[in-house]
């Protein structure tokens, strides 16, 4: 018996052992995924033996790699750093109990700014607290390309940031600085003494110009950055930024870029030569962030601002010969989707209709428009002059990424926009409630009477036209459908940023005191937007002088004269073939009605009726419950084959453009 006991003992040991180590071996992997500019989540508590799988899902190059240096996604036999896209993938396991941090390295520091921890199993760890700045630095630290002294003087930008105390002005003489700038010293102040000649250059090896890393009131000014491969100017994860009479020109991806930052300002920038958009603000809410008295021309976008909004104005900007003018926007390429609550108010959008000018996918989809809030919530357009665009002039539209999102409560009001060569104001359906078009002058508008049907002084009311089933035309939706089909398979000369034309000298700063420092605190204020008028004094000539688009001839949502192949496919196949079917189906109803001996009299007529006031529904109820004498076969072959062709001729035509 003490044989059969202890054997059964040990069995049992052996057992548990068993499914104790199998539950080890068996832990399920961990997802992260990388968006722009971020990692979600961005702490992550994993037991000893699980498989960390890293997902990129942003439109910007990221890489993965630890803040020790021990592991890293990718590597490069050329440059610094690998390189992961969207779609990639990259795995780790991590046995040892411990704290693992690791960082991108083209949007942060190993300890700032795009970074994420790994925690290990049953291990000490705890978040240092918020510093509380009491007193500021006001040290003036001079920079000089041409000489070394004893006074705080460095010939580098990067040695003078490193040295400073917060607070701190760091004011750069005249020269060429082929470096790249690492600040993460809150409150610096880091100033040109003349705008034009205060150059920092990345000769197109470096990948931003001043990179600001979860370090808040930082100000740059007053100087020129060029020549990067991804950003001139850029601020993760601030509570307080500034940017002010900066040129930023011929960098690869944004001119001036504040992610994940709030409360702060951009003011007198000129930016051109970017392949995404000369301004951006992204993934912020609310941003309490202010743009105004801004030239921003010859980048694929003028403005662009993923996933951001609530109190965030745009007001007395020029924003001209770009790709694209202004396109605040939705994408699930960034956290915390839809953007809203922008304000556009008082801007000059005129000629964005540059073709030539760099750019990525996303600015081909929005090519020639002037306005354009695909996905957007709450937004407002007020007061703005959009004149002479190849497409659109101001367009509520929606967004399709990996979730399709409608614009919704969009009001545009009060606006000029002239001169659009498909129409001048748009709403693309097929919904999208409460988004409303009231006192702007314009001449043609998708779908007509917009303003009658979607005026905002209905939005409330018991109006008869204002409780229309209509959100918007459904053709702006397959419209979108083939810009992006069209942009999928484009190519694209990455390079194009290097070559184009440099700007002309801008106006400088002028200072009281040029050794003062203005750090970034407590700039955020509400604008009185009943004060911001119709930008007339922007105008560099008469409105007659700027009506040079060419008209186009739009039938059904398509472009006749020069239609692609997936404008073809999604603008007049996905909009008009819903259409020929049911022209099928009510005919094939008709005809029976009139020689179904079991429908006589006035029930013809009846039939008649519900066929052709109720669209599509009344066919269908005719031919699936009514008293239809068509085969079954027939009706099964008309309408559900009809409608499988239809989606499938529509999903294979978004998988082979690479639309989805």
């Amino acid at each position: 018996m003490k044989k059969y006991t202890k054997f059964i003992f040990l069995s049992l040991f052996i057992f548990l052992y068993a499914c104790s180590s199998n539950q080890s071996a068996n832990l399920d992997p961990q997802i992260i995924k990388v968006v722009d500019d971020e990692f979600s989540p961005k702490i992550l508590k994993v037991e000893p033996g699980t498989t960390v799988i890293w997902e990129s899902g942003g439109a910007n190059n990221h890489n993965v790699i630890a803040s020790d240096g021990s592991w890293q996604a990718i590597s490069s036999d050329y440059f610094e750093y690998g390189i992961i896209t969207k779609g990639d993938q990259y795995e780790h396991t991590f046995d040892e109990p411990g704290v693992y941090d690791y960082y991108c390295p083209y949007h942060g520091t190993n300890n700032k700014g795009m970074v994420g921890t790994i925690i290990v199993g049953d291990v000490e760890y705890s978040i240092e607290p918020e510093k509380i700045i009491v007193e500021l630095s006001r040290d003036v630290l001079i920079v000089s390309a041409m000489q070394i002294g004893e006074d705080k003087t460095y010939s580098k930008i990067q040695d003078a940031v490193d040295a400073a105390k917060e607070g701190d002005l760091i004011l750069i003489d005249e020269g060429v600085y082929n470096e790249s700038v690492t600040v993460t010293t809150s409150y610096l102040t880091i100033r040109g003494i003349n705008r034009n000649n205060v150059i920092i250059d990345g000769e197109f090896m470096r990948e931003n110009g001043i990179q600001i890393y979860d370090t808040d009131g930082v100000t740059v000014e007053n100087l020129s950055v060029r020549n990067f491969s991804l950003n001139g100017v850029y601020w993760n994860g601030a509570k307080g930024f500034r940017g002010s009479y900066l040129t930023v020109y011929n960098n690869g991806d944004y001119g001036v870029y504040a992610f994940d930052s709030t409360d702060g300002v951009f003011n007198n920038i000129y930016a051109s030569g970017h392949p995404d958009s000369g301004i951006y603000i992204g993934q912020c809410y609310p941003c309490n962030t202010l743009i105004f008295d801004n030239v921003v021309e010859g980048n694929a976008l003028g403005y662009s601002g993923t996933n951001a909004g609530g109190h965030l104005y745009l007001f007395n900007n020029i924003w001209k010969d770009n790709m694209s003018g202004i396109v605040p926007n939705t994408l699930d390429s960034e956290l915390n989707p839809p953007g809203r609550e922008t304000t556009i108010i008082g801007n000059l959008v005129i000629d964005n209709n540059n073709y030539e000018a760099p750019t990525n996918r996303f600015g081909l989809v929005a090519k020639g428009m002037g306005i354009v809030v695909p996905g957007r919530v709450g937004d407002i357009i007020e007061n703005n002059i959009v004149i002479n665009h190849d497409r659109y002039g101001i367009v509520a539209s929606p967004m399709l990424d990996a979730n399709l999102y409608f614009s919704q409560h969009v009001q545009v009001k009060n606006n000029i926009v002239l001169d659009s060569g498909y129409t001048d104001l748009a709403l693309a359906g097929p919904w999208g409630p409460g988004n409303c078009f009231e006192g702007n002058i314009y001449q043609t508008s998708t779908p007509p009477m917009l303003e009658q049907l979607h005026n905002c002084n209905n939005l409330n009311s018991s109006n008869l036209l204002a409780r229309l089933p209509l959100q918007g035309d459904p053709s702006g939706l397959m419209m979108l459908a083939g810009f992006f089909a069209d942009a999928q398979t484009a190519n694209l000369d990455k390079n194009l940023y290097k070559e184009y034309p440099w700007p002309e000298e801008q106006i400088t700063m002028k200072f009281q005191d040029i050794s003062a420092p203005s750090p970034a605190i407590n700039l955020f204020y509400v604008p009185n937007t009943e004060e911001i008028e119709i930008p007339f004094d922007l105008l560099e000539k008469d409105f007659e002088n700027y009506y040079k688009a060419e008209k186009e001839i739009i039938m059904s949502g398509v472009p006749i004269s020069s239609p692609t192949l997936w404008q073809l496919l999604f603008q007049l196949y996905g909009y008009l073939m819903p259409f020929v079917l049911y022209a099928a189906w009510a005919a094939l109803a008709i005809k029976d009605i009139d020689t179904n001996d079991r429908v006589r009299g006035g029930m013809k007529y009846v039939w008649l009726a519900i066929v052709y006031l109720v669209p599509f529904f009344g066919v269908l109820t005719y031919h699936l419950a009514g008293p239809s004498n068509i085969s079954r076969a027939m009706k099964f072959g008309a309408i559900i084959g009809g409608l499988f062709s239809y989606i499938a001729i529509l999903i294979a035509g978004a998988i082979i453009s690479g639309l989805v």
